[in-house]
């Protein structure tokens, strides 16, 4: 009994051993922790504004905080009160600038609310009433948009903001020439000094470089606003914005009181990334986020750019959009988006999204032709077609005189169209963010809207993990039977009569090179 005794002591000595002494190169058998994500605290705790677009206050509301003249704006262009995302953001840059007088540095601010939310007044009209009093014209506020479509658009409204002032607002975008964007933002006086023509300059991220480096007297040391309008778009163009603005000094009582004012940042997107790593590229000041919704306390992640994670507001849409989707066979996707179009006695106010600006070009000649006894005007906007001649579709597309307008995906980007009733996804964007960019040109400013995705049968699965990603369930799909109907409208010969019109372009085109090409040699001839 005695020896079993100590037999029994060894196992257990021997058990003890194996669970606290690890031979190297050995498994640990211990459960392994965890790994949780602690977000900083300004994400994790953001200023929530209601997603409900008719709770914003009235412009009587707002009369102890906005400028009398800008209400007599804002009530000229139809607005009687405000949404709420343009409410806080006011009252918050209100409340930065009197912190500014009394020498403290104003917080940075991100801004994530649905698509139609009306992030774009919701930053012009504080940046208007805080400059206009100005006395020299430099420029103050700087406006970063990443296609040319948004920037001319937000040249317009803030055009519309400053006329009662004597602001004056610059646009670059590489829609004219350089010499011509230099001429409308940079003046040289008698005395050879370059002097600012502009106060607030909208800017597309190339064209910006361009005339950092090779423009005259281009200044952006008198920054006061850096606004960078759907800011999860390349940001490389950051490392040329003058180390004053590009992120604050350390917040020391000697900085505080000799370090000179830096501009202040803010950033808008319907889907800004929650991924701190990412927005640490803009140096933010101690930011405040702004957002529709509400961040859960659940955090099962730890890829912060494959998972929404605990930040539910990184991509929303408004709750006046409803989305659909229907399945039909590829060789049938026209005739689907006809039937779409046609299922009402009037044809809605529609944009079509592509993957590319040759697919746009296609699907617009071929709709044209299966709508041509309808009288309904197809319009294309592509990188095919020049800058000034896709700001005259989109102002045709904009007063209705084009009903369709078939697009690649330079317009999805927070581009507002007034009015759009139908959007439709006739390719799978690539991303999710491509997605909600082109569902939210509709169900905009309260109104309704319709959001629709044309699919094969491969594509559903896809479709459905890409929702999921982002908390969105898949509407249910409704599979079109559109064999019929493409033997009623003559399908066969419609593509046939799209083969010839391709041809006959592509001999165009040949025969202009050629015509170029005889005049530079007959030139080069007559030089020698």
């Amino acid at each position: 009994m005695a020896n079993e005794t100590v037999t029994d002591e060894k196992v257990e000595d021997d058990k003890t051993t194996k669970t606290d002494f690890l031979v190297l190169g050995s498994k640990s058998h211990k459960k392994k922790r965890e790994v949780k994500r602690v977000l900083p605290n300004w994400l994790a705790h953001p200023e929530i504004i209601s997603a409900d677009l008719s709770s914003g206050p009235t412009l009587d509301e707002m009369d102890s905080i906005l400028d009398s003249q800008l209400i007599e704006i804002l009530r000229a262009n139809g607005i009687d009160k405000l949404f709420p995302v343009q409410a806080s953001i006011l009252a918050w840059l209100s409340k930065s600038e009197k912190d500014r007088k009394l020498g403290w540095w104003p917080r940075d601010i991100c801004v994530s609310a649905p698509t139609g939310s009306g992030k774009t007044l919701a930053y012009v009209l504080p940046v208007v009433q805080q400059l206009q009093f100005r006395l020299v014209p430099k420029i103050r506020c700087l406006i970063v948009v990443p296609v040319q479509e948004l920037a001319v658009q937000v040249h317009k409204v803030v055009i519309t903001y400053t006329s009662y002032t004597n602001l004056k607002a610059g646009l670059i975008t590489g829609a004219s020439s350089f010499e011509q964007e230099q001429n409308n933002i940079i003046r040289k006086t008698l005395s050879d000094e370059y002097i600012s023509t502009v106060d607030i300059l909208i800017a597309t991220p190339g064209r910006l470089i361009d005339h950092i480096l090779k423009t005259p007297g281009f200044s952006l040391e008198s920054l006061r606003y850096l606004v960078i309008d759907e800011a999860d778009r390349a940001t490389e163009w950051l490392q040329y914005i003058p180390e004053a603005h590009s992120g604050a000094p350390p917040l020391t009582l000697e900085n505080l009181s000799s370090s000179p004012p830096f501009a202040q940042k803010l950033l808008f997107s319907a889907t800004l990334s929650q991924d701190p790593q990412k927005l640490n590229q803009f140096r933010l000041f101690q930011p405040i986020l702004f957002t529709s919704v509400i961040v859960s306390d659940k955090d099962t992640d730890v890829n912060l750019d494959e998972e929404v994670g605990n930040f539910l507001g990184r991509y929303t849409g408004p709750e006046e959009l409803k989305e659909r989707a229907v399945e039909c066979s590829p060789e049938f996707k026209p005739i689907a988006l006809y039937q779409i179009l046609v299922r009402k006695s009037t044809i809605p106010k529609t944009l079509v999204f592509t993957n590319s600006a040759e697919s746009a070009h296609r699907l617009s000649l071929l709709l044209q032709l299966l709508l041509s006894e309808r009288n309904v005007v197809v319009g294309e906007l592509s990188s095919r077609i020049v800058a000034k001649q896709r700001e005259e579709v989109l102002n045709k597309f904009a007063l209705d005189e084009i009903n369709v307008l078939v697009s690649s995906d330079a317009l999805a980007r927070g581009m507002d169209i007034p009015n759009v009733q139908l959007v439709v996804s006739y390719d799978l964007p690539k991303h999710i963010k491509g997605y909600i960019h082109r569902a939210g040109r509709t169900g905009r400013a309260g109104k309704s809207g319709v959001a629709i995705s044309i699919l094969t049968h491969n594509q559903i699965g896809i479709f459905k993990q890409m929702l999921s990603s982002v908390h969105k369930t898949l509407p249910k799909v409704k599979e079109m039977e559109l064999t019929d109907i493409a033997d009623t409208l003559d399908y066969q010969n419609h593509l046939t009569k799209l083969k010839d019109l391709l041809e006959k372009e592509k001999v165009t085109t040949l025969n202009r090179i050629k015509a170029k090409k005889r005049k530079y040699n007959q030139q080069s001839t007559g030089e020698k």
